[in-house]
C-alpha cells in the first residue's frame, strides 16, 4: 500500500527576525516616544534572549531608517517639521485612494473587526490609557489596509506605518486628538460599512491632515525643538 507523504515541516524564524518584527511593530503602533533610546541589555532581558539577536535585529532596523545608531546606542529618531511635511504630503496623496478601493471590496468580517477596534479606543480614550488607544487605533486602521486589493499601494502604506509611528504618539497623547480620532474613526467606519468610497477617502485624508494640524500646533516642545522645526 502505497504511504500518504508527510507534510514539510516548517522551521520557526530565526530569533533575530523574531525580535525585528516584534520591534517593527511597537514601532507601528507607536510604542515608543521621539528619541527613545533603545538598550540591547533591557530588551534582552524583557525578551529573556541574549543579547546578540537584539544587536543584529537593532541593526536592521536602524539599515531600515527607523532607528538612530551613535555614541548613545540606538534610538528613535527625532521628529522633524520637514519629516511630518513630507509624510502627510504623500499619505494625503495615497491613503484617500487606498480607503476608497478598500471600501469597494471590504466583507462583512473585516467590518466587525473595525467596529471592535473602534469600541476598544473608545474605552481606552475614556479611561486616558495611551497605550491600549494606539493598539486599538493601529488595529483599526490594519483592520481596512489588509483589503487594499493593490498589493503595491498596500505594501507602500506599510512603509509610510514604519515612519509614522513616533507620531502617532505625539498626537494621540494629547486628550483632544483621540477624541477627534474617535469621531473621524466613527466617520469611517460608517463609509467602509456603507461601501462609500468617497465617504472612506475622505476618512483617510481627515486622519492624515488632523495628525499635521496637531503635530504642529498643539504638541509640547522645548525651546531646542522649535528651533529644529522652524
Amino acid at each position: 500500500m502505497k504511504q500518504d507523504l508527510l507534510d514539510p515541516l516548517s522551521r520557526p524564524a530565526p530569533l533575530a527576525e523574531q525580535i525585528y518584527h516584534a520591534l517593527r511593530d511597537r514601532l507601528r503602533m507607536g510604542a515608543f516616544d521621539a528619541e527613545a533610546r533603545l538598550a540591547e541589555s533591557v530588551l534582552a532581558r524583557d525578551m529573556n534572549v541574549s543579547r546578540s539577536p537584539v544587536r543584529e535585529a537593532l541593526s536592521r532596523l536602524v539599515a531600515d531608517g527607523l532607528l538612530d545608531t551613535g555614541a548613545w546606542g540606538f534610538r528613535v529618531p527625532p521628529v522633524t517639521a520637514t519629516t511630518v511635511a513630507e509624510i502627510v504630503d504623500l499619505r494625503c496623496l495615497i491613503e484617500p485612494v487606498a480607503a476608497a478601493r478598500a471600501a469597494e471590496a471590504m466583507p462583512p468580517e473585516a467590518i466587525a473587526l473595525l467596529r471592535r477596534a473602534l469600541e476598544q479606543a473608545g474605552r481606552a480614550a475614556a479611561t486616558g490609557n495611551l497605550d491600549a488607544f494606539l493598539v486599538a487605533n493601529y488595529a483599526f486602521r490594519a483592520g481596512w489596509v489588509t483589503h487594499v486589493a493593490n498589493s503595491r499601494l498596500r505594501d507602500t502604506l506599510a512603509r509610510f506605518d514604519d515612519q509614522a509611528g513616533t507620531l502617532r504618539r505625539m498626537t494621540f497623547a494629547l486628550p483632544g486628538a483621540r477624541e477627534e480620532a474617535l469621531g473621524m474613526m466613527h466617520d469611517g467606519l460608517g463609509g467602509f460599512a456603507r461601501r462609500d468610497p468617497d465617504a472612506a477617502a475622505e476618512f483617510a485624508r481627515s486622519f492624515v491632515e488632523a495628525a499635521a494640524r496637531y503635530f504642529h500646533s498643539k504638541c509640547p516642545m522645548d525651546g531646542s525643538k522649535r528651533e529644529e522645526l522652524s
